[in-house]
C-alpha cells in the first residue's frame, strides 16, 4: 500500500485513517500528492505560582551580573521606524517544471539577511547537517522524503520519493523515485543515488543521531532500475518516512558520480564540501564554520520553484546585544529574539513570531554507566531534579511565553505517542520542587555539608537563553548541597567527551525539541556513547520502538521509554519552550508558527516562490 500522499488531506490524526489500532501505520492507497496528516500536541500557557523572597533575590542577583540585558532594552527603545516594506509572494503547491533557468523566474528580491544563535559548521556537505541545519540545507538539497513547506505533514510532491509502499509486516519498503529531477549540473538524480546517500547516512561521517538510527533499524538496499529500490529492515520501523524527513532529521539526496565515484572516506567529504553540489533553487555561495553560509539563486527548482531573493546571508551572531543592534540598523531582517524585549520590539512596529515547542528544558544526566560517575547514583539525580524551582526559571528567563510544562526531556512534548495516555502519564508532569527531598536524596546517598558532591553545568552556547539559565540552576543545586560549577565549552569539546566517557559528573539542560517522531534522539539519548547503556529495561524499550510494526507498538514503546527517563530521571524535564524571532516590518508572518519540524526556523514559503 502507498504511503506518500492522498489527493485530500485526512482530518482527525492519525485515528481517522489507521483504523484499527492494530493495523500497520501507512497511508491509504491514493497517497501520491499531498501526504500523510500527523498530528501533534502543542499547547502554550503560563506557568504561575508563588515563589519564596530568597529564590527572587538570588535571581535579582544573577541578573545584576550580567548588564548587557538591560543596555539591550535601552538599545532597543530608540530603534528607527524607518524598516522597508515589501510585499511577500507565498508558497504554493509546486508542479514539476522542466525549465531550470533563472530567466524564466521572476525578478528576486536582493537579499534577506538572518542571525540567530547558530553554532553550526554550516557544512554544504548534506551528511554533514544536523537537525537545525534544515534552515539552509532544504533550500540547497532535495530531500528523499518531502514535507509540505510548512512542515506540518509528509507530502511526496516535496522530496524525490514520489511514492512508496511498506513491505509485509513493515519488514521493508519499495520506493520510486521521482522522473525529471537533476542536481544543479543537470544529471539525473537516480535510484543508485538515494541508495548511496542511505549508506553514507550510516557511516561515521553523519551525525550521531540519525547513523545510529539507520543503523539501529538495519537497512539492505537494492536497486531495482534507475527510479525504483528496496530497503529491507532488520527490525520494522513504522515511521521511517517521518522520521528522515524534514520534519525530524532529513536524508538528502546525493550524487553517488559527483562524490567521488561513490567513495566514502574523508578525502571524498573533504573535497564535496570545498566544491559542494547543490539540488535546490539556491546554491552555498559562501561559508564559513560556526560563522555564517551565504546562498544564491542558482535555479528554477523542479520542485521548489523560482527563488524568491538573489541572496541569502545567515548568520551566527550569539550576542543578544550583537543582533539587536544589527536589526535596530537596518542591517539584519530577521533575528533570534529575546522574551525581554518583546515589548519594545513591537512598539517600533517590527513582528514578533514563534516557533511553538522548539526547545526542551530540563536535566539532560549522561553516561550514568560510566563507574566514576556520581550520577550513576539514581538518588543523585532525582536530587537534582528537585533541587530545581523550574516555575521560578520559565517565569523569568521565559516571562511565561510560550512554556508549557513537561517532565521529560527526551522523548518531546510533541511526539505522535502523546496520543498514548501512558505516554503523557510518564512525560506530562515535572519532578516538583522540593528542596528538602533533594538533600535527604544526598544524605542517603552518603553526601552532607562536608561531602558535597562536585558536578559541572555545562553548555556550549546552542541557545540565547542558555547563559542565563546556568546561571540560574547553579545557586539552586547548591542549595540543596551540590558543589555545581559552570563550564562552557565549544562544540568540538562536546563531541570529544561525548567519545571519550567525558561527560561523567556532568548536566546538561537545555536541547531541541519539536518533532513528531523521536526515535533518532532516542538512539542517542538512550543509547551509544551518552546514554544509559547498562540500564536493559531501557534497552528492551528501545529495541521495541524500532522494531515496532504498528503504530500502537511504537507508541507503547516510547511511552516505556519516557517512563524510564523520567522516573529513573535520566531525563527529568522541566518545559517545553517556542523559539522567538524578531522579523522587520514588511516581511509578513509566513506561516513560522504552524511548523512541526525540528528546526527552529523554517524559511521554505518565504524564499522559494512555488508556483501551482
Amino acid at each position: 500500500m502507498p504511503a506518500a500522499g492522498p489527493t485530500s488531506r485526512p482530518r482527525g490524526g492519525y485515528r481517522s485513517f489507521l483504523g484499527s489500532q492494530s493495523q500497520p501505520w501507512s497511508c491509504p492507497s491514493t497517497c501520491s500528492e499531498t501526504g500523510c496528516a500527523i498530528t501533534s500536541t502543542r499547547n502554550c500557557g503560563n506557568s504561575s505560582g508563588g515563589r519564596s523572597q530568597h529564590r527572587l533575590m538570588v535571581w535579582r542577583n544573577v541578573m545584576s551580573a550580567r548588564p548587557w540585558a538591560w543596555s539591550i532594552v535601552v538599545a532597543v527603545g530608540v530603534m528607527a521606524l524607518g524598516f522597508i516594506s515589501e510585499p511577500i509572494a507565498f508558497a504554493q503547491k509546486p508542479a514539476v517544471s522542466g525549465n531550470p533557468s533563472l530567466a524564466s523566474c521572476p525578478a528576486r528580491r536582493p537579499v534577506l539577511r538572518i542571525a540567530g544563535v547558530f553554532p553550526e559548521e554550516f557544512s554544504p556537505h548534506p551528511v554533514e547537517t544536523r537537525f537545525s541545519s534544515t534552515t539552509y540545507t532544504w533550500l540547497h538539497q532535495i530531500p528523499l522524503f518531502g514535507v509540505d513547506p510548512w512542515e506540518e505533514n509528509v507530502d511526496a510532491a516535496y522530496g524525490a520519493a514520489e511514492s512508496w509502499e511498506f513491505l509485509p509486516g513493515l519488514r521493508g519498503i519499495k520506493m520510486k523515485i521521482r522522473k525529471g529531477l537533476t542536481f544543479n549540473d543537470g544529471t539525473a538524480v537516480t535510484a543508485k543515488d538515494v541508495a548511496f546517500s542511505l549508506k553514507l547516512y550510516m557511516t561515521k561521517f553523519a551525525d550521531d543521531q540519525v547513523a545510529g538510527a539507520l543503523r539501529g533499524i538495519g537497512l539492505n538496499v537494492e536497486v531495482v532500475d534507475d527510479h525504483n529500490l528496496r530497503i529491507d529492515f532488520a527490525k520494522g520501523a513504522i515511521t521511517f518516512p517521518q522520521e528522515f524527513s524534514p520534519l525530524v532529521f532529513p536524508l538528502y539526496v546525493i550524487s553517488e558520480a559527483y562524490h567521488s565515484n561513490g567513495e566514502m572516506s574523508q578525502a571524498a567529504i573533504e573535497k564535496f564540501r570545498t566544491n559542494p553540489m547543490s539540488a535546490g533553487p539556491y546554491k552555498v555561495a559562501a561559508r564559513q564554520a560556526q560563522q555564517f553560509m551565504t546562498l544564491e539563486a542558482a535555479r528554477k527548482d523542479p520542485l521548489l520553484g523560482c527563488p524568491v531573493y538573489q541572496r541569502i546571508e545567515i548568520r551566527n551572531i550569539q550576542e543578544t546585544g550583537t543582533r539587536i543592534a544589527q536589526f535596530r540598523t537596518g542591517a539584519l531582517d530577521i533575528v533570534a529574539g529575546n522574551r525581554d524585549l518583546i515589548r519594545q520590539v513591537k512598539a517600533i512596529g517590527a513582528q514578533i513570531i514563534d516557533k511553538p515547542a522548539s526547545n526542551m528544558i530540563g536535566l539532560y544526566i549522561f553516561q550514568t554507566n560510566v563507574e566514576n560517575n556520581v550520577f550513576q547514583d539514581e538518588r543523585l539525580r532525582k536530587a537534582a531534579a528537585h533541587a530545581i524551582d523550574h516555575k521560578l526559571i520559565g517565569e523569568t528567563i521565559w516571562k511565561g511565553i510560550g512554556v508549557t510544562p513537561w517532565g521529560c526531556t527526551w522523548p518531546p512534548s510533541t511526539e505522535i505517542s502523546t496520543q498514548n495516555p501512558r505516554y503523557v502519564k510518564a512525560c506530562g508532569t515535572p519532578y516538583p520542587y522540593d528542596p528538602a527531598r533533594a538533600r535527604q536524596l544526598l544524605a542517603e546517598a552518603g553526601y552532607g555539608p562536608a561531602k558535597r558532591p562536585a558536578v559541572k553545568l555545562v553548555y556550549w552556547n546552542n541557545y540565547p537563553e542558555e547563559t542565563a539559565l546556568a546561571e540560574a540552576l547553579q545557586p539552586m543545586l547548591n542549595e540543596v548541597g551540590f558543589n555545581a560549577s559552570i563550564e562552557r565549552i565549544d562544540r568540538a569539546e562536546w563531541a570529544r567527551r561525548q567519545n571519550n566517557k567525558g561527560l561523567t559528573n556532568t548536566i546538561m539542560f537545555f536541547g531541541p525539541g519539536g518533532r513528531v517522531t523521536a526515535l533518532s534522539g532516542a538512539y542517542f539519548a538512550y543509547a551509544g556513547n551518552v546514554g544509559p547503556v547498562h540500564d536493559k529495561d531501557v534497552q528492551k524499550a528501545l529495541a521495541k520502538a524500532s522494531g515496532a510494526s504498528t503504530l500502537e507498538e511504537y507508541m507503547n514503546a516510547m511511552a516505556e521509554i519516557g517512563t524510564y527517563g523520567h522516573d529513573r530521571a535520566y531525563s527529568p524535564g522541566f518545559f517545553s519552550a517556542s523559539a522567538i524571532w524578531f522579523v522587520r516590518k514588511g516581511i509578513p508572518d509566513w506561516g513560522l508558527s504552524r511548523s512541526k519540524g525540528r528546526g527552529p526556523l523554517n524559511l521554505l514559503p518565504l524564499v522559494a516562490g512555488l508556483q501551482k
